[in-house]
């Protein structure tokens, strides 16, 4: 199969030798996968902050076929801006009747992991902000509901935790997703048309999603999507 290969940074290093350009056409066996790009020209994989597939953040071991576009970002370095606003969006009334919220212990567990693999994360918690918006009049709710929607959008991420529909979360997104703002989503809705539409990635668990953390992938992602910002 044939990809087109992108190199930015000091990944520009790894080109052969006399190559001019950073954007090369590689042959690559079948099958293969975004891993095999960096092997192509002797990348190693610590040396790669982020990948992108066809301008959405992918792992290096997404696959690949003929005709596709990777891009390849080295580590941030020299000052970079490395701070983060990552927003926790999810369920709170869902489909409750009464006046109440689900359980809301994801929140604290989800801060926890980002914080503890992300020194310096700023989180945006709609619980901790608004903590008795259940009892809200409609006016002071209805901008409530508008203003944290537009931070969702404002964040460098959204963390979107559905175990069931969450018309509030299904708004966070839409705007997270309006504004190009990587949308993580935690749910078994996997044929929901907001989460399979709006997410760049849906993890079933939690423990896929902390997973996903720890190894270094949340913060790639976050990271490659403000490097493609920069450059539209």
């Amino acid at each position: 199969m044939k990809v087109a290969v992108k190199l930015h940074g000091i990944l520009r290093d790894y080109r052969p030798r006399g190559a001019r350009t950073d954007l090369f056409d590689v042959l690559l066996g079948e099958p293969a996968v975004v891993r095999s790009a960096l092997d192509h020209f002797g990348i190693p994989a610590r040396a790669v902050q982020a990948a992108f597939l066809n301008d959405e953040p992918v792992e290096l071991d997404a696959p690949l076929k003929d005709g596709d576009h990777v891009r390849l970002f080295p580590p941030v370095v020299g000052g970079a801006d490395r701070s983060m606003r990552v927003f926790i969006g999810g369920i709170m009334q869902g489909s409750l009747r009464e006046n109440t919220i689900s359980g809301q212990d994801y929140r604290r567990a989800i801060g926890d992991c980002l914080r503890q693999f992300l020194p310096g994360v700023e989180i945006i918690d709609p619980l901790e902000l608004h903590p008795d918006s259940i009892g809200y009049a409609e006016e002071a709710a209805r901008q409530t509901l508008i203003i944290l929607a537009r931070e969702a959008g404002r964040a460098d991420a959204l963390i979107a935790y559905v175990p069931e529909a969450s018309m509030g979360t299904a708004l966070e997104m839409w705007e997270a997703y309006h504004n190009r703002r990587p949308i993580f989503t935690i749910s078994p809705l996997i044929h929901n048309w907001v989460v399979k539409g709006l997410s760049t990635r849906v993890f079933v668990s939690l423990d896929e999603f902390y997973a996903f953390v720890s190894c270094g992938d949340f913060e790639r992602s976050i990271f490659a999507t403000r490097r493609i910002q920069s450059e539209i």
